[in-house]
C-alpha cells in the first residue's frame, strides 16, 4: 500500500521521509540527512512514537465520525445504540491502530504510545478515570515482560522518558495562562530534557536548539501524516504532491537551519561522553528541579 505514494509524483526525499515517518525506516534517507535530524533534536519524527500513533487514531477515528453522525441520526431515539456505536467506534480504532504497530514492526515506541492512548480510551468506554502514569508503567510491564532486552534499547529508554518528562510539566502544558506558543516550546522543552542524559550517552551529542522544531515542525505533523494517509488510499488525487513537496521540504530547512545555526554560535557540535552513574545522576538531578518548580508553582497556585 506504500507504494501508492509513488503514484503521487513525490519525488525520492519526500518519499523517504515519509518512510521514516510511517514505518520508522529510515533507509531511503542520506547519511547528511539523517545527521541533520539528529543535530536538530528532530530524530524522534523519523521514528514512529506516540506523536504518530497519536495522528494516526485521530485520523482513523475522524474517518468513521460521518459513520457515527448517521448512525446516529437514525437511531436518535434510543441513546443507546449511540452509545453501542461509539464504544464499537472506540474499539474498531483501537484495532486498526494494534494493527497498523504490528506491521511496522512493533517497535518499543509505537507500542509504548498504543497501549497507553488504548487503555485511555478503554478506560473513557467503562467511565472509570486512567491515570496516564498507570498505563505508562503498564506498557512498560508489557513491554519488559515480552522481551527483557527492550530494557536496554535506544528507543525503550528515550520514548518513556520523553513521556516522563511531558507527563511532569503537565501542569504547565495545559495551564491557560500560557500562550499556545509557548506551550508548545515548552512540550519540546519537556520531551528532551528528561532524555538529553541518555542522548549523551548513546550518541554523543545535546541538541541544544531542538526545542525550535516543537514550533517550526510538530504543529505541522498531524497535517503532513494525514495528507500522506490520503495519498495512500486515493494515489489518484495527484494535488496532493503539492503540500506533501512543501512540508517535506520545509522539515529539511528546519534541520538544515538549526544545524547551522548551532555550528555558527557553537563553532561546531558540543560532544559529551557521560557513564551510565553520570546519566543517572543528571536524572535525578533534572526530576529534583522538576519537583522543586512544582513545589513553587503550588505554593504560589494556594497563596
Amino acid at each position: 500500500m506504500f507504494e501508492r505514494l509513488y503514484e503521487l509524483g513525490l519525488s525520492d526525499e519526500a518519499i523517504a521521509l515519509a518512510q521514516g515517518m510511517l514505518l520508522g525506516d529510515r533507509s531511503g534517507l542520506s547519511t547528511e540527512m539523517v545527521s541533520a535530524f539528529r543535530t536538530a533534536g528532530m530524530s524522534h519524527l523519523m521514528a514512529v512514537s506516540g506523536l504518530h500513533v497519536g495522528i494516526i487514531m485521530s485520523v482513523i477515528w475522524m474517518g468513521f465520525r460521518p459513520i457515527e453522525i448517521v448512525a446516529g441520526q437514525l437511531a436518535s431515539v434510543s441513546l443507546t445504540v449511540q452509545y453501542v456505536l461509539g464504544d464499537l467506534k472506540r474499539i474498531v480504532v483501537i484495532l486498526l491502530t494494534a494493527c497498523y504497530v504490528w506491521q511496522i514492526g512493533a517497535p518499543p515506541s509505537a507500542v509504548r504510545a498504543a497501549l497507553m492512548l488504548s487503555l485511555l480510551m478503554l478506560g473513557w468506554m467503562l467511565h472509570r478515570s486512567t491515570s496516564a502514569w498507570r498505563c505508562m508503567a503498564f506498557a512498560a510491564l508489557v513491554l519488559i515482560a515480552w522481551d527483557p532486552w527492550t530494557v536496554g534499547e535506544v528507543g525503550f529508554q528515550l520514548s518513556f522518558l520523553a513521556v516522563a518528562g511531558i507527563l511532569l510539566f503537565q501542569p504547565w502544558l495545559q495551564s491557560d495562562r500560557l500562550p499556545r506558543w509557548f506551550r508548545l516550546v515548552l512540550l519540546s522543552v519537556a520531551a528532551q530534557w528528561f532524555a538529553a542524559p541518555v542522548v549523551a550517552f548513546w550518541f554523543h551529542q545535546i541538541p541544544l536548539l531542538g526545542w525550535v522544531q516543537g514550533l517550526l515542525v510538530v504543529p505541522l505533523m498531524p497535517i503532513l501524516v494525514s495528507l500522506l494517509l490520503m495519498g495512500m488510499l486515493l494515489p489518484s488525487l495527484h494535488f496532493l504532491a503539492v503540500p506533501i513537496e512543501a512540508l517535506t521540504t520545509w522539515m529539511g530547512w528546519v534541520a538544515q537551519g538549526i544545524g547551522c545555526v548551532e555550528r555558527s554560535l557553537l563553532g561546531g557540535h558540543l560532544y559529551f561522553s557521560p557513564t551510565w552513574w553520570e546519566v543517572l545522576l543528571a536524572e535525578l538531578l533534572l526530576l529534583a528541579i522538576v519537583l522543586y518548580l512544582k513545589v513553587l508553582n503550588f505554593r504560589k497556585c494556594s497563596t
